[in-house]
């Protein structure tokens, strides 16, 4: 994230300065989470148990949160939409808050990430609805360490999902698989070998510290780097300005260039290109995963004139520093991870 980024001064006039503007500007991806609940209980994300549930009256209806979105969308550069959860499948309807998210004028696309397992009797709705493509959860194509990982979770299922997708068009397809330390040199050649037979892109993601399960994180963790040098294959970084969280290479696999994205928060973050906000489903914004600090939009919108409300926002935004430790104690389910 921009180092530069100062707090906003209000204008006499009521609108934000031009350098507000400009940061507001660079904000292109929301981050939906539409609910904390999940039907896997993988160890990076959540407790064994889960999370405790929110409150009924504590979770946004649909229309709630598409009436969010349309005033973040009229202030900000938004044009993409990504829907999080915990897992998004797991809440009911989620087709009809696509097609409803899809009227919003300036959003261009609307992406859902996914363990994949409740996927395939919904892929071919879900498009209809409106969606343009799925991200994938996928730390493991062996049955047995993907079932290590999810604390049970069934690999068949989301393989099943996936092909479902695909065959619905939710397209292109990417794969996302957080690195083990005690994995990796087994799963990374298997998860690539995947990817390039269906020609999905992956990307590989640095295990960060949260939740209740920090400890293991910390002994799990190991560096994008050192990963790259134990495959032991040519890996050239992709050209063009950094775009997103992925640092895009083509790599070397089984005699062919494959595209292999690296998301490096830990060992090369990626602050000054990030360009993404998050909202809860209880209408809490952050700017960073790692943010200790949100903002109640739900609240602000409902006790104040639109003035303030666009003016602390501005603020809110301008304020945002690089974390000093990728550490949280939060699960990653509870903030749209």
């Amino acid at each position: 994230m921009p180092a530069e980024l100062q707090i906003i001064r209000p204008s006499v006039h009521g609108s934000p300065e031009p350098e507000a503007h400009a940061v507001l500007q660079r904000l292109q991806l929301l981050r939906l989470s539409v609910t904390d609940l999940c039907n896997l209980r993988c160890r990076y994300c959540m407790p064994r148990a889960g999370v405790p549930r929110l409150a009924h009256n504590e979770i946004l209806s649909f229309e709630h949160l598409v009436r969010l979105v349309e005033w973040l969308a009229a202030g900000t550069g938004l044009t993409r939409i990504r829907l999080t959860g915990g897992e998004p499948l797991a809440r009911p309807g989620i087709e009809a808050l696509i097609r409803q998210l899809k009227s919003i004028e300036r959003i261009r696309e609307i992406s859902l990430t996914t363990n994949a397992t409740l996927l395939a009797p919904r892929a071919e709705a879900l498009k209809l609805a409106g969606l343009s493509r799925v991200n994938i959860s996928l730390d493991s194509v062996d049955p047995e360490r993907f079932a290590q990982v999810t604390r049970g979770g069934n690999l068949q299922r989301a393989l099943d999902g996936i092909r479902a997708a695909r065959h619905a068009g939710l397209t292109p397809i990417k794969i996302n698989a957080v690195l083990r330390r005690s994995t990796w040199q087994k799963d990374v050649p298997q998860l690539l070998d995947f990817a390039a037979a269906h020609g999905f892109e992956i990307r590989f993601i640095e295990l960060m510290r949260t939740g209740t399960e920090r400890e293991w994180c910390e002994s799990e963790f190991v560096a994008a780097g050192e990963v790259c040098r134990g495959l032991g294959v040519p890996l050239t970084l992709c050209s063009g300005p950094a775009k997103g969280s992925a640092r895009r290479t083509m790599l070397e696999w089984r005699g062919r260039l494959h595209p292999v994205g690296w998301i490096t928060p830990r060992s090369h973050p990626f602050c000054a290109s990030c360009d993404r906000l998050r909202l809860d489903t209880r209408g809490l914004l952050r700017r960073c995963l790692m943010d200790p600090q949100t903002f109640d939009l739900c609240r602000t919108l409902a006790e104040e004139s639109e003035l303030s409300a666009r003016r602390r926002f501005a603020a809110y935004i301008a304020a945002k520093r690089p974390p000093s430790f990728m550490d949280t104690s939060c699960s990653m389910s509870q903030i749209g991870g």
